[in-house]
């Protein structure tokens, strides 16, 4: 099964790369079973990713990857210049945005197999360094914990945001197709975030948004390629901000 995988994964890869364009690309991954991992079977992990992707790509965007369950591997996040194994300059450095639906907390989030691990930490990722990366969502529980979302600053390097949540969060399928469609209609991602979280979760969860910039304020308003400003990479780097909403 994994040398099927791979070689899908090969295959693909050199189609991303002789369509020589990557402005408006996406990429998801999500996984529902963990029979090596351990994690609690979730439901709607799958849906919520695969509705972000679809909405996403009936708008003009190119899919180039939706791996799920035993095909969702932790190296397509982690940077080869910090772990021997990482891939994410085959995979998640290739898209604009890229949309990860799983169990999260503080600084990590997790995969149902070892490929080559369970968890990737902030510590294994460089993401926009290799290619094209700006918006990383990350719909898994308390990444962006208040008082410890400082522990992703390294993991900007072109990266416009991180998205996703302060508190835990439900395992709710809709939110993936509800995110996209405000982005195509030209919403903020602030604001297109905000919403999908309004209509899939209760008062007492907060999403939260970590960016960084370069001086340019626009950054923190800025929409996705096709539908609305996007801000110049945040590079020289002058700061970092969080934000959170409660849903």
């Amino acid at each position: 099964m994994k040398r099927i995988n791979l070689l899908l994964k090969v295959c693909i890869l050199f189609v991303a790369m002789t369509a020589g364009c990557y402005d408006t690309d996406v990429g998801v991954e999500w996984i529902n079973n963990y029979p090596i991992c351990g994690f609690d079977t979730c439901s709607g992990r799958d849906d919520a990713a695969l509705g972000f992707y679809d909405t996403m790509t009936a708008n003009g965007y190119t899919g180039r990857f939706k791996w799920g369950d035993s095909t969702a591997w932790s190296c397509d996040f982690e940077d080869q210049d910090v772990l021997s194994c990482g891939d994410d300059h085959n995979w998640v450095d290739t898209v604009d945005i890229c949309y990860h639906a799983d169990h999260g907390n503080i600084g990590i989030f997790g995969f149902g197999v070892e490929h080559h691990q369970c968890i990737v930490s902030a510590s294994d990722c460089r993401w926009g360094d290799d290619y094209d990366l700006e918006w990383m969502v990350l719909d898994d529980c308390s990444c962006l914990r208040s008082g410890h979302y400082g522990v992703w600053w390294p993991t900007f390097e072109n990266l416009h945001m991180i998205i996703g949540f302060d508190t835990n969060a439900n395992d709710d399928g809709a939110r993936g197709g509800y995110f996209a469609e405000k982005l195509a209609a030209g919403w903020s991602v602030k604001q297109a975030w905000w919403y999908a979280c309004e209509q899939t979760q209760g008062s007492s969860t907060y999403a939260a948004i970590a960016g960084a910039c370069n001086g340019d304020v626009s950054i923190y308003n800025e929409g996705v390629w096709k539908f609305g400003y996007v801000a110049p990479d945040p590079v020289p780097l002058a700061w970092w901000w969080w934000t959170n909403h409660g849903c």
